[in-house]
């Protein structure tokens, strides 16, 4: 059975994705609640159905290889619906020029900062 882990119910406490009655009785605040381990989304990505709905949503099937880090955005080892809905919204479609000019100046904004911080560094220690 594939379980989703929730995050507001008490510990042992989950959803059943293997049977549909239990999915159609939440709320938005349950699925709010709800975070996908790696474990649960690696068992999603043999299915096809999940493959469908990822191909659907126009996400690739060279782009679903190692999604999961992806939609991970926080790095928390988890996704929740937030992170999901995020990401998937972004992956959507081919990438434009403002796309990368995109993260392109969001890496060199990183730079400065980075660069900015490792000059005041040794300030910063001898304070």
């Amino acid at each position: 059975n594939l379980v989703l882990r929730s995050a507001g119910k008490s510990p042992g406490s989950s959803y059943d994705a293997g049977r549909m009655t239990d999915l159609n009785s939440l709320t938005f605040e349950d699925l709010k609640s709800i975070t996908v381990t790696p474990e649960i989304f690696d068992a999603l990505c043999v299915k096809s159905e999940f493959r469908d709905i990822l191909r659907d949503l126009d996400i690739p099937d060279e782009e679903q290889i190692d999604l999961f880090d992806t939609l991970d955005v926080d790095g928390g080892g988890t996704i929740d619906l937030e992170e999901l809905i995020q990401v998937i919204w972004k992956l959507r479609g081919d990438a434009k020029r403002s796309d990368i000019v995109s993260v392109g100046l969001m890496v060199r904004n990183l730079q400065v900062a980075i660069h900015h911080l490792e000059a005041s560094l040794p300030q910063r220690l001898n304070q």
